[in-house]
C-alpha cells in the first residue's frame, strides 16, 4: 500500500516525458503531484487553484516566462520551498535563481536519491521554520493580550475623547506590527481576484474564521455565522464600570483586519450592555 500523500508538489517542466517521469517518482515516494505545468502561466494558474507545499521547476521553458519568472510570481502568494531542475547552470542563470532563495538546485540528469533527499530536507526546513514562526507568533499574541490588559484599566468613558482616539491609533499601529504578517501568510489573498463575487465571499468567510480564532486565542468567546460573528465574552470584566475601551479596540481590530483583506465591504458593530459581559455583534456587507 502506498503511503498517504501529505505534501503537495507542483512540477514545472515543459518536456512531457520528463514531467511524467518526475510525477511517477514523486507519487511512488508518497507525494501528491497537484499539477504538471508546461509553462510559467500554467504554473501560476495551478498554484492559485490548488496550492502547493513545494515546487520543482525547470528553468528553461517555452514561452515568454521562464521557470524563475514563474517562481517569483508564485512566491508572491505562496511561501514554499523551491528546487530547480535544469540542464543549464551558467553563472547569470544561477545568480537569477539565487534571488528566489531556492532550497536546492539539481543538474539534469539528476540522481533519484539526490532529488528525494533534497525534497525531504527542503520540507523539513520548511516545517522547522513554521514551528519557529508559530512560537514567535504565540509570543506576539501574548504581547497583544498583555498590552490590552495592562493599558486599558485607566481608560474609561471619563477620559477625554481625543486621548482615547490617540490611544486607539497607537494600539492599531501596535496590533498591525504584530499581526499583519501572520494574517497575510495564512490567508494568502489573491487581490487581483477580489472582483470575483464568489472569491470575495470565500475571503470573507476565511476572514471571519481567522479573526474568530485570533480573538479566541486572546481569551474571548466567539460565535460565528456566514457573514457575522458575535463576541459572547470578552476581556472587559463586568466589574469595570463604563469601560467601553475594549469594544472600541475590538472595533478597531476588525476594521483594520478587514482593510488587510482588500474587500470593499464594511463592518457593522452593535453591542448589548448589561450586568453580564457584553455581547458584541460584527456583521459584514460586501
Amino acid at each position: 500500500m502506498f503511503p498517504v500523500p501529505e505534501e503537495k508538489i507542483l512540477v514545472i517542466e515543459d518536456e512531457n516525458i520528463t514531467a511524467l517521469e518526475i510525477q511517477t517518482k514523486l507519487e511512488s515516494w508518497g507525494y501528491d503531484v497537484v499539477g504538471l505545468a508546461g509553462s510559467g502561466e500554467d504554473a501560476i494558474r495551478i498554484a492559485n487553484e490548488k496550492g502547493t507545499d513545494l515546487i520543482l521547476a525547470d528553468i528553461v521553458l517555452r514561452g515568454d516566462m521562464d521557470g524563475i519568472d514563474a517562481v517569483e510570481r508564485i512566491s508572491q502568494r505562496f511561501d514554499v520551498p523551491i528546487i530547480y531542475l535544469t540542464a543549464h547552470a551558467d553563472g547569470d542563470t544561477f545568480e537569477r535563481a539565487k534571488q528566489t532563495k531556492p532550497s536546492g538546485y539539481c543538474i539534469k540528469p539528476f540522481d533519484d536519491t539526490e532529488l528525494k533527499y533534497g525534497i525531504e530536507i527542503a520540507l523539513l526546513r520548511r516545517d522547522l521554520e513554521f514551528k519557529n514562526q508559530e512560537f514567535i507568533e504565540k509570543e506576539r499574541m501574548s504581547t497583544v493580550k498583555d498590552f490590552m490588559l495592562s493599558s486599558t484599566p485607566a481608560l474609561t468613558s471619563q477620559v477625554k475623547i481625543e486621548n482615547t482616539a490617540s490611544f486607539l491609533s497607537e494600539f492599531a499601529k501596535f496590533f498591525e506590527g504584530n499581526m499583519k504578517t501572520k494574517f497575510e501568510r495564512e490567508l494568502k489573498i489573491n487581490h487581483a481576484s477580489l472582483d470575483n463575487p464568489e472569491y470575495s465571499r470565500k475571503i470573507l468567510s476565511e476572514y471571519i474564521a481567522w479573526i474568530a480564532h485570533m480573538l479566541s486565542n486572546l481569551g474571548y468567546r466567539v460565535e460565528t455565522g456566514s457573514d457575522d460573528f458575535t463576541v459572547t465574552e470578552c476581556l472587559w470584566s463586568p466589574n469595570i464600570k463604563d469601560n467601553k475601551i475594549y469594544c472600541l479596540m475590538c472595533k478597531a481590530m476588525t476594521e483594520l483586519i478587514l482593510k488587510w483583506t482588500g474587500l470593499s465591504g464594511k463592518v457593522h458593530h452593535s453591542y448589548l450592555l448589561g450586568p453580564n459581559p457584553p455581547r458584541c455583534r460584527f456583521s459584514y456587507q460586501l
